[in-house]
């Protein structure tokens, strides 16, 4: 089957990713330089393979911030985030480290969750894999800086 979607040597983690990023052209995503690095660094050793290739396509994607306070509207790390994934409700989390991710509001960047909101801002949408790998909406809609404690909302009547 996926010899006829070019190279037979990529696994369907790498098909799919690649599809993802295709879809995604033109939306923004952005990261600090300084986060940059180390959210690779992350991505290569995160278990779930499809979590791992979409966050470094993101990363790819991704507009590199220099000012660190003038980029804390972006999900980043140690940003809390309230985001709706799907049809689920609203959830208020904080992006961590996966050997800190021990209390129930943290969210670890090594979660396919977790990949799926770095790099967003509040009123953003993207469509992005739950666990069973189906595409739903990821809808963020608010960031709090943990740098500056500033909150970014997303405006109303925005979706």
């Amino acid at each position: 089957m996926f010899e006829r979607l070019g190279n037979p040597q990529r696994t369907p983690a790498e098909i799919y990713s690649s599809a993802w990023a295709k879809m995604n052209v033109g939306v923004e995503f952005a990261v600090r330089d300084c986060d940059a690095f180390y959210l690779s660094m992350i991505a290569s050793t995160i278990d779930d393979d499809l979590a791992s290739l979409l966050l470094l396509k993101k990363l790819k994607m991704a507009r590199k911030l220099s000012d660190p306070v003038g980029s804390s509207e972006h999900v980043g790390m140690n940003s809390y985030v309230e985001f709706r994934f799907g049809a689920g409700s609203r959830s208020f989390r904080q992006l961590l480290h996966p050997s800190v991710c021990g209390a129930s509001f943290a969210l670890s960047i090594a979660s396919r969750l977790g990949a799926g909101v770095v790099g967003l801002r509040a009123g953003q949408v993207l469509l992005w894999p739950d666990e069973e790998g189906c595409l739903r909406e990821l809808h963020v809609t608010a960031v709090v800086s943990a740098r500056n404690g500033k909150t970014h909302r997303e405006r109303a009547g925005a979706m």
